[in-house]
């Protein structure tokens, strides 16, 4: 739940749990995850921060849920997506679907798959040569 009322400086989002106590999203927050969260975690904590711009949060958003829809069968498409600008006092909502973001899925994938080959691979040295010592 989120909002502004009229004499407030700033707008605040809250996550509300069924037992009734809440949590604000904020600065030591700044992302709540409802639902299936493990695969989509690690994005989240690596790369959004309070100070992310809001182009920069809704894309690590969409790669978190992303991963969480390849790696989960109970995740999928639409995502809803709500913004509030600050002392607008007016939401605007939005629907992505499958066909919507197909491109910049795959293009996420590829990435992934180029930054996995360019990875320095020096580290692993001297384990091959222990599996080379031993096979010989």
């Amino acid at each position: 739940m989120g909002g502004q009322l009229e004499d407030d400086n700033e707008h605040k989002l809250y996550m509300l749990y069924p037992e009734g106590n809440w949590v604000e999203v904020d600065q030591g927050s700044p992302f709540k995850i409802i639902g299936n969260s493990g695969y989509g975690k690690p994005l989240l904590f690596r790369n959004l921060s309070y100070e992310s711009s809001l182009q920069d949060a809704l894309k690590i958003g969409f790669l978190a849920f992303d991963a969480t829809r390849v790696s989960a069968n109970d995740v999928d498409y639409p995502l809803d997506v709500v913004i509030y600008p600050k002392n607008s006092f007016h939401m605007t909502e939005y629907r992505l679907e499958k066909e919507d973001m197909d491109e910049v899925s795959h293009q996420w994938s590829a990435l992934l798959s180029n930054s996995v080959r360019k990875l320095p691979s020096y580290w692993m040295d001297p384990i091959f040569e222990k599996v080379r010592a031993v096979t010989k």
